[in-house]
């Protein structure tokens, strides 16, 4: 199973939230121990101990003694609507606190009309920016950053009325860097405890997508104050960002255990759900917190967004309306729809409001990063550069955006090959040497996958070659990390190099022509349905395309979790790809997927895939695809998809009947007791001297130990279940098909060095023929005729090529047969398969143009050693080799 696909796009940022340590409200006294010792303290009197337990979130009902007190621990636990915020003795800057994040902008520059504090300043100042009166704004602002701060709070006021105007200005670089600064020198001269310092510097990090040092700030704040919500907020916000959506479940359960009906918790679970594409349940949560809060901005803008990615252009134009009307000068909303629409692959409206925020905050760096990065994945590299270039000249610390410019200018002095339907780029070099094997293949892989799907896409695929994982992470995800080898974007396939080098530079071999094919079948099928497949049915898709989708440990894998009960649930299987629950269910979701494509073809054939493709391109709403194309429901699929699934597992020989725990509950009834079975020891043991004989089997020689015992998971839970040979005999006699009694006869025979024979490579014959996917016949029987009947041989040394994955060396053991067989033809098409893996092979290379020579096929052999002149330029024979085959083909009239 090849696990690369259009789910590599997606950004690499996780975190494990632990859950909060108790279910009621107040939260337990923080587990900070400079915190507990000053709680704690003997000499404090009761006012100070008070003091401390409202300034550090530990405070309980007795210690909110004044309507002041009352107002800021609402504040902190956004219980905006509370009545101690019409009391006017409380100060006019927490009610306008309160106002401001209500939405009610009005009423708060209406409160901090007679103020003139630092604080009140910095919040006038962000406010009259979200209204667009950005040079009102800028003057104040100045104004504020000129006061000298007296206390960590005017400190940390300050610092957010300089980040807003670094943002009107373009000045998010050094400035940045020197605010950063001050909310550390605010600590250290003022309160080192002050944990809206570090809060603030948490939310400055996550915007630079500073991820990591992010989380650790906002754990550093929660030590300090546990009710602190923006710090549980923005832990949700990073998990979101990874697609661990349990941790941001546990962030909005923490937050609803310091506020039952917490605003904060129901939009990190809109915000989920977005990005799961369900705008329905986003649209239920969030018009739960509108009516509570007609005005909040951040509800409006994730209600803006959900309305974008719905596409009813009549509600788009009427939100985007009421949204500039609100707040002319804020761009949030329409960042946040481009964002999630370029993540749905819906580029051209995703560009628009990419574009629409920009309009409104040209100097905003988020959203210039953002459509730079969308406009690359969409293939629009010149739009994107200008894009990334502005980016990096307001926010040069933005790493996504600096390594993906930085590629950029790289790429531009890339090589480009064109062919009728696709344009390869690559790095001069080394790299020719496999972008010319490209687009002959390229060309059949075309007319495969399109006439398959019955549509030809709009655009020409543009296919990139990097030389290194690095650069190739860098064009997919901004950053130089990333578990794949090649990801597709839609119109654009990027690929690195399948080339094994020291350390991590290069991911190792693969077959290109079979990844090349996965991917090329999501441009397809993606632009077939407008990019709006379920990631399920993208993948499965893809899978179904390839040449052999289901190794021997993949169908191990799905018959262990279909007699466990434990295949994907529907609700599960798109997340399966992203962010998997347990250690095995990317891999699951990859198979499972392709399975039930198989099952859909099956049942319903190319007219039913037709329909649910239909679907999707029409935006049918989920739970209403299956009914609409197939005719019954989601679960009624998955559940007649695993009943189908036991009889495929039958027909791969691993769901044999009865089942050998039942077989040996039968021989103990007999009379067999515990004699009858092998003991753990002794089949322990028996499993390690098999794995030691065979340890090469469906297995690339430099795969880890970890990889190897991967491939020899016990069939028919049979690891568990253990024979004797007399038992073996006895149950054979009555079950002679039962393939895991055959398997289990087999590994016996061979655990006692018994010699193929007979009874024994009749038994043998017949698992290959029960179990046909499974390396180790076709590895036995190919060892054993080898010598005696090479013709009798080839059945199994093709299997065992075609399951060996990104193995060359079983290719090129076919081609060495063929060869003794005087089937030349054959010989070149196994070996040039081998090129296919490692096309950076010198030896093989040398092989193929032997082998072509003598199938006469001069073509290809001036093909290999061009390509060799190209891997060896200073190897004279190449050259003289070329020579003598010019001369051969002079005479011959090619």
């Amino acid at each position: 199973m090849t696990p690369v696909g259009s789910g590599a796009v997606l950004l690499a940022a996780s975190l494990a939230l632990p859950a909060f340590g108790q279910s009621a409200v107040p939260p337990p006294r923080p587990a900070s121990p400079v915190i507990q010792r000053l709680h704690d303290d003997e000499f404090l009197t009761d006012a100070e101990r008070s003091f401390l337990h409202r300034a550090h979130g530990t405070w309980d009902r007795d210690d909110l003694t004044e309507p002041v007190h009352v107002a800021k621990a609402a504040l902190l636990e956004w219980r905006l609507d509370d009545a101690v915020f019409e009391d006017p003795s409380v100060p006019s800057l927490h009610r306008a606190r309160a106002a401001a994040r209500r939405g009610d902008r009005a009423k708060a520059l209406e409160l901090l009309a007679g103020e003139d504090s630092i604080q009140a300043g910095s919040l006038k100042g962000r406010i009259l920016v979200e209204l667009g009166l950005f040079q009102e704004a800028s003057q104040l602002l100045e104004r504020t950053l000129r006061r000298p701060g007296v206390d960590a709070p005017d400190q940390v006021a300050r610092v957010r009325a300089g980040r807003a105007l670094a943002l009107l200005r373009g000045q998010t670089g050094d400035a940045y860097q020197a605010l950063l600064a001050s909310l550390a020198n605010a600590r250290e001269e003022h309160d080192p405890l002050y944990w809206e310092a570090m809060l603030e510097e948490a939310d400055m990090l996550l915007e630079k997508q500073r991820f990591n040092e992010a989380v650790a700030a906002a754990w550093e704040v929660l030590e300090l104050n546990p009710r602190a919500s923006r710090a549980w907020w923005l832990l949700g916000r990073v998990a979101i960002s990874g697609f661990d959506f349990d941790s941001a479940d546990r962030a909005a359960a923490a937050l609803r255990r310091i506020n039952d009906t917490h605003p904060l918790a129901l939009l990190l679970e809109a915000e989920s759900a977005l990005v799961r594409r369900d705008t329905k349940h986003a649209q239920i949560l969030l018009g739960e917190l509108l009516e509570r809060y007609p005005s909040m901005p951040s509800a409006l803008e994730l209600s803006f967004a959900a309305a974008a990615m719905r596409g009813d252009a009549a509600e788009v134009d009427v939100a985007a309306e009421a949204w500039r009307s609100a707040a002319p000068g804020d761009p949030r909303a329409f960042n946040t729809a481009g964002r999630l629409l370029s993540l749905h692959r819906q580029y051209d409206e995703a560009d628009r409001w990419l574009s629409s925020a920009i309009e409104i905050q040209p100097n905003w760096p988020a959203a210039h990063v953002e459509r730079g990065l969308m406009r690359w994945q969409a293939g629009r590299d010149e739009d994107a550069m200008e894009s990334m270039r502005r980016a990096v000249s307001l926010d040069p610390f933005n790493r996504r955006a600096a390594n993906s410019l930085q590629l950029l200018e790289e790429m531009r002095g890339y090589a480009t090959v064109k062919t009728p339907h696709f344009t390869l780029r690559f790095a001069p070099g080394i790299d020719e040497a496999l972008v010319r094997d490209m687009p002959s293949k390229l060309e059949d892989l075309h007319e495969q996958v399109t006439g398959r799907f019955d549509w030809v896409p709009e655009r020409r695929t543009t296919i990139e070659v990097f030389p290194d994982h690095a650069s190739f992470a860098v064009r997919v995800v901004g950053m130089p990390d990333l578990h794949t080898v090649a990801a597709c974007t839609g119109p654009v396939i990027a690929m690195e190099a399948p080339r094994r080098s020291p350390g991590q530079r290069h991911q190792g071999l693969y077959d290109w022509e079979d990844v090349v094919l996965h991917e090329y079948t999501h441009t397809v099928t993606l632009d077939r349905t407008g990019n709006r497949l379920p990631l399920w049915l993208t993948e499965g898709l893809a899978v179904f395309s390839e040449p052999e989708p289901g190794t021997w440990s993949t169908r191990l894998m799905l018959a262990d979790e279909w007699h466990a009960g434990t295949l994907l649930e529907p609700s599960e299987l798109d997340w399966g790809f992203i962010r998997p629950r347990r250690p095995q269910d990317r891999d699951l979701a990859y198979a499972q997927s392709w399975m039930m494509v198989e099952f859909l073809l099956e049942q319903w054939g190319e007219e039913g895939l037709d329909r649910l493709l239909d679907a999707c391109r029409d935006q049918v709403p989920p739970g209403s695809m299956f009914p609409v194309a197939l005719g019954l429901t989601r679960n009624r699929f998955h559940e007649d998809f695993k009943i189908w699934m036991g009889d495929q597992l039958a027909a791969w020989g691993l769901n044999s009947q009865p089942p050998l725990e039942v077989l040996v509950d039968q021989l103990q009834l007999r009379g067999g007791g515990d004699d009858s079975m092998l003991d753990e020891q002794r089949s322990a043991a028996l499993r390690e001297a098999m794995r030691n004989m065979l340890d090469d089997i469906g297995t690339p020689a430099e795969a880890d130990e970890k990889q190897r015992s991967v491939s020899w998971n016990m069939p028919d839970r049979s690891g568990s279940v253990a024979l004797d040979r007399d038992e073996i005999e006895l149950l054979l006699e009555a079950h002679p098909r039962h393939a895991g009694l055959l398997h289990q006869s087999i590994l016996n025979h061979l655990g006692s060095a018994g010699e193929l024979g007979g009874t024994s490579l009749e038994r043998l014959e017949l698992y290959c023929v029960l179990r046909p996917s499974d390396p180790l016949g076709h590895r036995l029987l190919a060892e054993y005729w080898i010598d005696i009947d090479p013709q009798r041989s080839l059945t199994h040394l093709q299997a065992l090529a075609r399951a060996g994955g990104d193995d060359p060396d079983r290719w090129m053991e076919l081609a060495r047969v063929y060869r003794r067989l005087d089937h030349a033809g054959e010989a070149l098409v196994a070996a040039r398969a081998a090129v296919t893996i490692d096309p950076y092979n010198p030896m093989l290379r040398e092989r193929v143009a032997a082998f072509a020579i003598e199938s006469g096929d001069l073509d290809c052999a001036r093909s290999q050693l061009e390509s060799l002149m190209i891997l060896e330029p200073n190897q004279p024979r190449h050259q003289k080799r070329m020579k003598a085959l010019k001369l051969l083909m002079d005479r011959s009239g090619g």
